[in-house]
Formats: C-alpha cells, sequence, structure tokens
C-alpha cells in the first residue's frame, strides 16, 4: 500500500506547498467528468514527487491556483501521461504552462514504442510494472471517495518517475532528447493555439461558404458557446453543430421560416427560434467590413495514389529506427511533402516533414525516394516487413 497525505482544505494546501517547496520534479494527473458538461469538472488532483505522494481534493480546496504556480516554477519538472488535459486544467487557470514537462507518453514514441500507449502498457512495458486500472468508470465528484478509489488513483503519478528517467535514459541513448523537446514545444504551441483559435470555422468542413453564412455561423456559435457556458453543458445539448450549418444555409430571420427548418424544435413564437433569429439578424447587418472573409485554401493535385505508397514506406522506414509512425507523420503531411517535392505547394504553406526533426529524420529519404534514388522489392518477412528498399549508386 502505497502511503499519501489527502490535502482537503485551503489550509492544508498551503502547508502542502511548504512542504514540497524544494522538490525538483512534481508528477501529476487528473481525474475530472467531462460529460455533458461545458467544461470538464476537475475533481482530483494526485501528485507524487520526491518529497511523497499526495492527493488534493479541488471540490473542497477553494483556491487550486497556488498549486499551479508551483507546478509552473522554472527549476521544477512536470511529469504526466498524455498531458493534454492536466495542461489545459493549468492554463485555464493560471494563463501559463509548466515550463520544463515530460510527458512520458511522447517520449515513448521517440524510442521505439507504439503511439498513443495506454498507461498501463507504458508502465508494464517500461518498468514491468502491472498496475490495476479497474476504476476507469468511477464517478470522481462523489464524496466521500473510497479508499480503493483514492489508492486506484495514486497509482497514476507514483510510477512516474521511474518511467521517465527509463525514457530519459533511451533518448539520450538515441540521442533524440533534442526531438524530444522540440515536440514538446510544438505541441504546447498548438494547444494553446486551440484556447484562441476562431473554433467556430472547425464546424465548416470542405464546403464553401458565403460571408454572409460565415457570419451566421459565428454569431449562432457564438450564442451556444455563451448559452453552454453559462449552464456548464455540453454545446451539443444547446444546438446542433449541423443545424447551426442548417440555419446558416437558410440566410433568413425570419420566425415562420426558421420554425419550419427540419430538426428545429419549436414554433414560431418559441423562446428558441427568437433567439436563433435575433443571432442571424445581428449577423445579416453587420457592415461588410466586418463579415467574416472566406479562408483561401492552396490547392494542389492530391497525388492519391504517390501518397498511399509514401505513406507505407513513411511507416516502415520508422519503425526501422525506433520511432513512432504516428508522431512522426500524418496522411495530409505525406501528401504535403510530395507537393512541397514537385513545386506545388504553394508558397503560404510548408512541409512539416521538411522541418525540425522531421526534417532530420525523413527528409533526405524522402527526398530521395521521390528522386528515383531507391529501388523496392519484397522481402522475406511479408508479415512484420514485407518490403525491402536498395540505394541506387
Amino acid at each position: 500500500m502505497v502511503k499519501y497525505q489527502f490535502i482537503q482544505s485551503q489550509s492544508n494546501l498551503y502547508r502542502f506547498l511548504d512542504e514540497i517547496e524544494k522538490a525538483t520534479w512534481i508528477a501529476y494527473d487528473t481525474e475530472f467528468i467531462s460529460e455533458g458538461r461545458y467544461r470538464a469538472e476537475l475533481c482530483l488532483v494526485q501528485v507524487a514527487t520526491e518529497y511523497g505522494n499526495y492527493l488534493l481534493d479541488p471540490l473542497r480546496i477553494s483556491d487550486l491556483n497556488p498549486f499551479w504556480e508551483r507546478l509552473c516554477q522554472e527549476d521544477t519538472t512536470s511529469i504526466a501521461h498524455s498531458c493534454r488535459s492536466e495542461l489545459e486544467f493549468c492554463y485555464r487557470a493560471i494563463d501559463k504552462f509548466p515550463s520544463r514537462i515530460f510527458d512520458v507518453q511522447l517520449a515513448s514514441a521517440f524510442v521505439g514504442f507504439e503511439y498513443p500507449l495506454n498507461f498501463k502498457t507504458l508502465t508494464y512495458e517500461t518498468i514491468g510494472i502491472e498496475i490495476d486500472k479497474s476504476e476507469t468508470r468511477t464517478d470522481w465528484s462523489r464524496r466521500p471517495l473510497l479508499t480503493s478509489q483514492l489508492e486506484y488513483a495514486l497509482n497514476d503519478v507514483c510510477y512516474l518517475k521511474q518511467i521517465a528517467d527509463f525514457l530519459t535514459g533511451k533518448l539520450e541513448d538515441a540521442g533524440r532528447i533534442s526531438w524530444f523537446v522540440e515536440e514538446t514545444h510544438a505541441f504546447c504551441d498548438a494547444l494553446k493555439s486551440s484556447f484562441v483559435d476562431e473554433h467556430w470555422r472547425r464546424l465548416l468542413g470542405s464546403r464553401r461558404y458565403s460571408r454572409d453564412e460565415l457570419a451566421i455561423i459565428r454569431e449562432l456559435w457564438t450564442w451556444r458557446h455563451n448559452k453552454a457556458s453559462a449552464k456548464n453543458l455540453a454545446p451539443a445539448r444547446i444546438f446542433r453543430d449541423d443545424m447551426i450549418l442548417e440555419v446558416a444555409k437558410h440566410k433568413t430571420y425570419d420566425p415562420q421560416r426558421i420554425a419550419v427548418i427540419r430538426g428545429i424544435r419549436g414554433t414560431a413564437n418559441s423562446h428558441l427560434v427568437k433567439e436563433l433569429c435575433e443571432s442571424v439578424e445581428r449577423a445579416l447587418k453587420l457592415p461588410e467590413s466586418q463579415k467574416p472573409k472566406m479562408k483561401q485554401h492552396g490547392a494542389y493535385p492530391q497525388y492519391a495514389l504517390a501518397t498511399q505508397l509514401m505513406n507505407v514506406l513513411i511507416g516502415q522506414y520508422c519503425k526501422q529506427h525506433d520511432i513512432s509512425p504516428r508522431l512522426a507523420s500524418t496522411v495530409a503531411d505525406v501528401r504535403q511533402a510530395i507537393a512541397s517535392y514537385s513545386g506545388t505547394l504553394p508558397a503560404s504553406e510548408k512541409s512539416r516533414l521538411f522541418q525540425g526533426w522531421r526534417e532530420e529524420l525523413l527528409g533526405e529519404y524522402i527526398r530521395d525516394f521521390l528522386g528515383g534514388q531507391y529501388a523496392m522489392k519484397f522481402s522475406d518477412d511479408l508479415e512484420n516487413q514485407p518490403l525491402t528498399f536498395l540505394k541506387i549508386e
């Protein structure tokens, strides 16, 4: 049984922070509930340091921000597994990320493990410890929490430092520490951008919308966002994405016409229809200069067959070099790289495979292959490594 302290009051939180004041690393994880909510409700924070193991109760502690601030001190390494949610809680609380982040799931992808790899499998394959994951459906918002639940939650942090040390050694042996750091920074930048991005544009798909339609979509998204946030409900429970697009296509704020749109649950006099009409009217009465502009995406050939083949080749190449293919590239990355090599990629776009650590790993290989510098044939190992590549001298 792992020893721990359960922190359930503000005063105890401050005592805990004093106790770990000189900690050089903090391993942490969170338990939360997101189903049916606009923002996930944080229910438990698990912490491990060189000074011990701790559980923090956000439902009893009035202000958790001092912990997030401690996590972000420059002389402290934060260790987590698949840390997107943990970083989001931190950023939304104090508007910053920890300065030194070690995500064991991401690190493992650079040294031959599958990506993404769940924590139970990663723990066993790195340090040989089998952990219990039987409480995955626990309602972490209920109090009191059982001792078995608390001990289960601790499993998610008490081995993180051992795993991080194991993976650090592997990264150093492979000379890939700089690659891992680069990818960590890129991940954080992308996550931060997602908090301020024009989220409403994610509804658009591939269809081209007029500026009037875009204005309506933006206005309806904002209306839904405000209602969902105020009620802490999932946005779809307020109004579905497809219905936002459907209303926008009609470009009308006549309640009679909106009420008969398929899927609208309300009459012309209902509160819902009234709010939809008000949103559409605001959008259509905007000056042209304030309506969203249609984004111009550079068009280039799809290279469908070449992309499929190159994707297979890159996947096998990555496995041969002990790096996860799913981390290294996507199908879109491969298509963009082919377009870049062929000279059809718009100047405004850059191929991710020809930048940073991906260029170092794959750049020369992709160029040589596309340039006809390789021949390929089927190998004897058709199950695991079906193709063999021969450099043409």
